[in-house]
């Protein structure tokens, strides 16, 4: 493996990271930081419906309930390098929500509801700015 492609795997894991990361701390406007302006997204929980565009995607998580808590976690994260400025990923996700209306427990939180299992297909490109989401589709495998 050359240090161009480990260079791009670790950008593009960082992405999944990221988005997950800005999502659960309530951060959804900085996810404009990791998409293309043209990016594609569809959520694992309505995996039918795609949002073309980042400000429509960044509107779509501005719409989320406000007592929404989530917490999302990446694992078996894969990315393969494609061609000089393309790359896939495909990982899965285990998410978990909850209400900011339960109870925040000192040392346990809040009560959960999930968890909801799926995975993500994404496709990157390089762009001036670096590495970004230029499609993320997402797919619900199971719930509890």
């Amino acid at each position: 493996m050359t240090l161009e492609e480990l260079t791009c795997i670790e950008a593009c894991r960082n992405l999944i990271i990221d988005f997950a990361q800005f999502i659960d701390s309530g951060q959804t406007a900085r996810l404009a930081e990791l998409l293309t302006a043209d990016a594609t997204f569809a959520r694992p929980t309505n995996p039918g419906v795609v949002v073309s565009g980042a400000a429509a995607i960044l509107e779509a998580f501005a719409a989320r309930p406000r007592n929404l808590v989530s917490q999302h976690l990446n694992l078996n994260i894969r990315i393969r390098q494609t061609g000089p400025d393309t790359a896939e990923g495909y990982s899965i996700v285990v998410l978990y929500l909850g209400d900011t209306a339960d109870e925040l427990v000192p040392g346990k939180g809040r009560k959960g509801n999930g968890p909801i299992i799926g995975n993500w297909t994404d496709n990157f490109v390089r762009t001036a700015a670096g590495w970004r989401f230029k499609d993320r589709r997402g797919n619900v495998t199971m719930h509890a």
